[in-house]
């Protein structure tokens, strides 16, 4: 489960303590894996789900794995690429601190 809002309320947290048959695992943040996953949901949906017409769960199901097929025979590695430099950049812009407005001023 990742970490959003919906998953760590305190709802949800007495919910899991009260079903002891389910084991919660969240997800580390900014967990690459993840990121890739989306990305492949989101080229599936862009090229098959948002166009398709689908007669039945099955003609669905059937058109998603080969789709799948098809994709993975020209298939390449994505180029994952995470630059802390430019990430704590960034964040500091959005977040700065007291100390360098006042240097600034």
């Amino acid at each position: 489960m990742d970490n959003g809002s919906s998953h760590t309320s305190k709802a949800t947290r007495a919910w899991i303590a009260a079903h002891h048959r389910f084991a919660v695992t969240y997800t580390p943040r900014r967990a690459s894996w993840l990121n890739i996953i989306e990305q492949w949901f989101s080229i599936l949906t862009r090229k098959l789900l948002r166009r398709g017409d689908f007669t039945s769960r099955d003609d669905l199901e059937t058109r998603i794995t080969d789709f799948t097929i098809g994709y993975n025979k020209t298939a390449h590695p994505w180029k994952w690429k995470y630059d802390t430099d430019a990430e704590h950049a960034r964040y500091l812009e959005r977040h700065p601190r007291k100390d360098a407005l006042a240097q600034a001023a």
